[in-house]
C-alpha cells in the first residue's frame, strides 16, 4: 500500500508506505515480537510473542515526527519504565506488581528498527490513540 500524503507547509508531497519503528525481537526466537500487553499475545507462543504478521500488536516505539528512532527514543522508554517502577516501589512496597519493566524485557528482547507498512502502522495508531498516517 502506498498513501499520498499532502505536505502542508508548502514542500513536495510524498508517497510513503511504511513507518519506521522500533519494536522488541526476542534474542533466541526467529521473527518472534513482545506483544504490547495480554489482549493482543498469540498464545501459540509460550511467552505470547508475536509474528510480523501481526505486528500492529507489537511494543512499538515511534517518533511523532515519523522519523527513524534510535537509541535517544529507547532510553526515553527505559526512563519512564523506571520512574513507574519508582513509583509503583514507593507506593506499594514489595506488594508491587510490575509488569512495565523495560529493563527487564531487553534481558530477553533486542530493540530493531523497522520498516512497518502504512497500513500496519493505522491499525497500532488507532489501538494506542496516536496519530495515524493520513490516508487521503
Amino acid at each position: 500500500m502506498k498513501v499520498f500524503q499532502q505536505n502542508i507547509f508548502g514542500g513536495e508531497d510524498e508517497i510513503i508506505s511504511t513507518v519506521p519503528v522500533i519494536v522488541l525481537k526476542h534474542k533466541e526466537k526467529d521473527e518472534r515480537y513482545l506483544a504490547a500487553d495480554i489482549e493482543v499475545a498469540d498464545f501459540s507462543d509460550p511467552d505470547g510473542d508475536i509474528t510480523m504478521d501481526d505486528i500492529q500488536d507489537a511494543f512499538i516505539i515511534v517518533r511523532n515526527d515519523r522519523q527513524k528512532p534510535g537509541q535517544p527514543e529507547i532510553d526515553e522508554v527505559i526512563a519512564h519504565s523506571e520512574a513507574y517502577k519508582a513509583y509503583m516501589l514507593e507506593k506499594f512496597g514489595n506488594r508491587a506488581s510490575i509488569s512495565y519493566d523495560v529493563a527487564k524485557w531487553l534481558e530477553t528482547y533486542e530493540p530493531v528498527n523497522i520498516d512497518m507498512p502504512v497500513d500496519k502502522f493505522n491499525e497500532a495508531a488507532y489501538a494506542n490513540d496516536w496519530e495515524p498516517v493520513k490516508t487521503y
